[in-house]
């Protein structure tokens, strides 16, 4: 008979959690690569092909924008489904999961732009990651997480809510007058994220028991 309840649905959990974290390594693995290859080629081009800044660079970038694209859409897509999975169980993290794919693809078939899509699916997992915050803050159950102790918690919480503001002005927030100061909040979550990650560390224990 097959065993069922927590100590099953924990190896699942911690199955899914290692499968997002390496596809995120893996990507941006992958844009790193990607960015150094180019950096060579366009090194030696610059060198090797005289004028190649005027005639050949513009169909370069066109080609590393073709390359990176697809990269970057499934890493914002990976970084989306890493927020609700913290406050979701598995069928209703399913379920959370597709409605946010769901309403990105239509918002970008209805405005006809892949940011636009991209933007709402990052804005969802931005309002998820919000309320995993506040509940991680009022220390409320529930809540999934590899680390222990409210800051380091916290300090989790808030890296992933800075890494997905970042995501969106990179991806739709281009020009707009909300640029900066999405920029400038990402920046400081990224910031006071690392720092209660770093600085949380378990308390030594006091062998005289007090």
């Amino acid at each position: 008979m097959a065993e069922t309840g927590p100590a099953v649905r924990a190896p699942r959990r911690g199955a899914w959690d290692f499968t997002l974290m390496a596809l995120t390594v893996a990507l941006l693995a992958a844009l790193g690569v990607q960015s150094f290859v180019g950096t060579l080629y366009a090194w030696w081009a610059y060198r090797a092909q005289p004028g190649w800044e005027q005639l050949g660079y513009p169909a370069f970038v066109d080609t590393m924008n073709a390359i990176a694209g697809p990269l970057v859409i499934a890493l914002v897509v990976v970084m989306g489904l890493c927020v609700p999975k913290r406050l979701f169980r598995r069928r209703a993290l399913v379920a959370a999961s597709a409605l946010m794919l769901a309403a990105g693809v239509g918002a970008g078939v209805v405005a006809r732009s892949v940011d636009t899509g991209l933007g709402v699916y990052l804005g969802l997992a931005a309002l998820i990651q919000v309320a995993v915050v506040a509940l991680t803050l009022a220390n409320a159950g529930g809540l999934t997480y590899v680390t222990e102790g409210v800051l380091a918690k916290t300090g989790s919480g808030l890296l992933h809510l800075g890494f997905v503001l970042f995501c969106l002005v990179v991806v739709s927030l281009q020009g707009s007058r909300w640029m900066l100061p999405v920029f400038w909040s990402a920046t400081l979550l990224l910031v006071g994220g690392s720092a209660l990650s770093f600085w949380a560390r378990p308390r030594p224990t006091d062998p005289s028991g007090g």
